[in-house]
């Protein structure tokens, strides 16, 4: 395999009209997970008992209390189910496509549930999203292409790769998760402080903006927007972020959204994707250092080295 032809492997092109059916199915089947998650884990700041994480093959709520024992599920995107797990022992699984639309899922996913024993509801209005037809009413999202699925878990793959190496020198805390509301993969770094949540905001958001912090991530595009892209922010927005040195040049920064986009394509266009995305976020916390005043000697982490054997 040449240099070039593993980049593209790494990287794949993720044409939004061509696996959109797709994506609206699988994100219905993450919000469920989602919605599991919000039933069972115990509150955590910024909604982090809500968020998802990505396993080898697919998606994932990981271990959630559930009466004296745990409980996952997750989405299986080579084997085309959703999946729910106890630590029982016992195992159910929902298959996804072939003409099965999403109130069958969930008609599966619900009674799965049920004979595991999980007695708390699941409310099954979709969030975030401009459509909220309840799951059990959804007889329209009916696709489920593994190949496509499996494409933008390789996409989310190679980005979580960048992310982690990215957070792997920041000493406080920091994590990569995936957002079942927004579909994306994101990487946050807290500086440790309260930030005052704007009051123009929503239920949610007002939750979510209530730390300084710094939010990266991946976003697969939508109907309105269906250009994928990197994207960054800072919580609160430090002054002089439009004219802050940012790089690649492909890089912006977007006033009506408050936050930096790196177009996907862009990325897949640099002779190393890779590099391309951890550059950008680098630059990002530079702007954290210099315009927010995040102290960098407080936050820098030194891991011990690989060569010292116990």
């Amino acid at each position: 395999m040449t240099e070039a032809t593993g980049a593209t492997a790494a990287w794949p092109e993720l044409p939004y009209a061509e696996w959109a059916p797709t994506k609206k199915t699988l994100q219905m089947c993450t919000q469920m997970l989602g919605k599991t998650r919000l039933a069972l884990a115990p509150p955590q700041p910024e909604w982090l008992h809500s968020c998802l994480y990505l396993d080898a093959r697919g998606f994932t709520t990981g271990a959630m209390p559930c009466g004296s024992g745990l409980l996952n599920a997750g989405v299986d995107v080579f084997e085309s189910v959703m999946w729910v797990s106890s630590s029982t022992g016992e195992r159910r699984t929902i298959a996804l496509g072939q003409g099965r639309c999403i109130a069958d899922v969930w008609r599966d996913y619900d009674a799965a549930l049920v004979g595991l024993g999980v007695t708390t509801d699941v409310w099954e209005k979709p969030q975030e999203l401009a459509d909220e037809t309840p799951f059990s009413l959804n007889t329209h999202d009916c696709t489920f292409e593994p190949a496509h699925a499996q494409r933008y878990l390789q996409v989310l793959a190679a980005a979580q790769g960048v992310f982690e190496e990215f957070r792997s020198t920041f000493f406080g805390r920091s994590g990569v998760q995936f957002w079942w509301g927004a579909f994306d993969l994101a990487v946050l770094l807290f500086s440790g402080k309260h930030a005052e949540p704007p009051q123009d905001k929503g239920f949610i958001m007002r939750y979510d903006l209530d730390a300084e912090h710094l939010n990266a991530g991946f976003w697969p595009g939508d109907d309105s927007a269906p250009s994928p892209a990197f994207y960054a922010y800072i919580v609160p927005t430090p002054p002089g972020c439009a004219e802050a040195p940012v790089v690649p040049e492909s890089a912006g920064w977007v006033e009506s959204m408050g936050e930096w986009m790196l177009p996907y394509d862009a990325v897949l266009a640099c002779p190393d994707p890779r590099q391309a995305v951890l550059d950008f976020l680098r630059s990002v916390y530079a702007v954290a250092l210099t315009n927010a005043g995040w102290d960098e000697l407080d936050h820098r982490y030194l891991a011990p080295p690989r060569t010292h054997r116990r």
